[in-house]
């Protein structure tokens, strides 16, 4: 049975502030047993708030490994099927491209720089049961170079990036024509709309969004990738 002190209580709301995700996903990763929770006679989710606090140090500080991370998903009611195979380690997260290309998947490429992120952005994707090729960067440098080869059909970009920042890769993406070619979201913690703004000068129409990151935004992108072929 599983107890903690009223005290200990922790909302769905507090939790996603804690681990820096939208509520939808903590919903999501409690409902594939990620996250063990209860809800209360008013169908109110609740979680121990220690178990939170531990999980969101244990994934700033990389104490969370890949293959720990693997457990926990595959012990859940519902395994994640997706075709993820990360080096959570590095900064770079990179699909089998055998695999991914017998399957189907989704090619993304995520451009942040923060490592946590990056962790959060793998560990999600798994649990989505989607197919799946992930690459990761950590600056705007090694991004930009690895996106001729890697040619990702979805670009997650943060802005505030070393050596390039976001925005400079916007613009030479759209000087190359590459914009074309590609599904592009923004994910920044700067203001909104004047990042809106800027990035409509280059390119209008690029969907640009808050963080904490919306996961259900980016996975509504993904499937509609997979519906249009």
């Amino acid at each position: 049975m599983f107890q903690v002190l009223n005290q200990d209580l922790c909302t769905s709301r507090k939790a996603a502030e804690l681990l820096g995700v939208t509520p939808r996903t903590i919903q999501l990763w409690a409902d594939s047993g990620i996250l063990q929770s209860w809800k209360t006679p008013g169908g109110h989710r609740r979680f121990s708030l220690s178990t939170i606090e531990n999980l969101a140090t244990e994934i700033r500080s990389g104490e969370v490994t890949p293959s720990e991370l693997k457990s926990r998903i595959e012990q859940a009611d519902e395994p994640a099927r997706g075709i993820i195979s990360a080096d959570m380690s590095a900064s770079r997260h990179e699909a089998v491209p055998e695999a991914a290309a017998a399957s189907g998947a989704v090619k993304i490429q995520v451009i942040e720089d923060e490592a946590s992120l990056q962790r959060l952005y793998a560990l999600t994707f798994r649990h989505w049961g989607l197919p799946i090729n992930l690459k990761q960067a950590s600056d705007g440098y090694q991004g930009l170079l690895e996106l001729g080869q890697f040619d990702p059909e979805l670009l997650v970009l943060d802005l505030n990036l070393p050596n390039i920042d976001g925005f400079s890769i916007i613009q030479a993406l759209e000087q190359q024509g590459m914009l074309d070619q590609m599904h592009l979201i923004v994910v920044t913690a700067l203001n909104q709309d004047r990042v809106q703004d800027r990035v409509d000068a280059v390119r209008p129409g690029i969907e640009v969004l808050p963080k904490p990151i919306p996961f259900e935004r980016i996975r509504a992108r993904v499937e509609k990738i997979l519906a249009g072929r």
